[in-house]
């Protein structure tokens, strides 16, 4: 099976910009993590894990640029990195104005979610699980974005694949902060017959990038559970040992 991404149709109208999505297709890895696994911390090969990286950056047409992800910790925090940022940084959420790498957040569940503006100032990258989205680290990134001299107003977003609410069981107290944290118009939470809570994290950041002033019209969402799709790694369905997907972005050229 040969590499692909999956291209968010506005990001992909910035021509100073290359992303995606990955999936689990395409790669070296074997085993449980086969076999476009990018993560380095669960137990596969390095080598492998390191080649199946550089042949993301390949297929996106940047195999110059440098890697850069960071210790991910389900938190809030928002780190400004470069090429000599080491991996690790512990943060969820990363943005950069240096042409010469590539950021990237790792999924087999969470919500991946990257940024741009219009101008080709700097690209984000933020990883939100159901603590993120609480913490509104998307809007954390946007503020961010803005103290830096890029207005909302200016940014493209796109909402990768993620766990979607038709597997995404959670607890009372859970879903409890989810609906206080989500915008005051987005229903979040669903309650089935059977009196099981469904989370839906995809309109949860959503809302919050749109309180944020980012344009509802310049944020696409890739509405496809990875759960259900064996075409991505789930944490939620292969666990113990699963691999990792990416959402990675750069400028086009260093």
């Amino acid at each position: 099976m040969s590499l692909d991404v999956l291209v968010a149709p506005g990001l992909a109208r910035l021509a100073h910009v290359v992303h995606g999505f990955t999936t689990r297709e395409g790669g070296h890895s074997s085993g449980a993590y086969a076999s476009l696994n990018l993560g380095l911390r669960l137990g596969d090969d390095r080598a492998t894990v390191e080649q199946n990286r550089n042949a993301v950056l390949a297929r996106l047409n940047r195999p110059d640029a440098t890697w850069v992800s960071l210790k991910q910790v389900h938190g809030s925090s928002v780190v400004e990195v470069t090429q000599r940022a080491g991996g690790s940084i512990e943060a969820d959420a990363l943005w950069t104005r240096d042409p010469k790498v590539a950021i990237a957040v790792l999924v087999a569940d969470c919500v991946p979610i990257l940024l741009a503006d219009r101008r080709g100032r700097v690209i984000a990258a933020v990883h939100a699980g159901w603590r993120g989205s609480v913490a509104r680290i998307v809007e954390a990134m946007v503020k961010r974005l803005d103290g830096s001299g890029v207005p909302p107003s200016e940014l493209l977003a796109a909402i990768g694949p993620a766990i979607g609410p038709c597997c995404y069981e959670v607890g009372e107290e859970v879903a409890a902060q989810l609906r206080t944290s989500a915008a005051p118009d987005d229903d979040v939470v669903s309650r089935r017959e059977d009196g099981r809570l469904f989370a839906d994290l995809w309109v949860h950041n959503r809302g919050v990038l749109i309180a944020s002033g980012v344009p509802a019209d310049s944020i696409d969402t890739f509405r496809q559970c990875t759960r259900c799709n064996r075409v991505f790694y789930s944490y939620r369905r292969d666990q113990p040992a699963t691999g990792r997907q990416a959402a990675v972005i750069a400028f086009a050229h260093a």
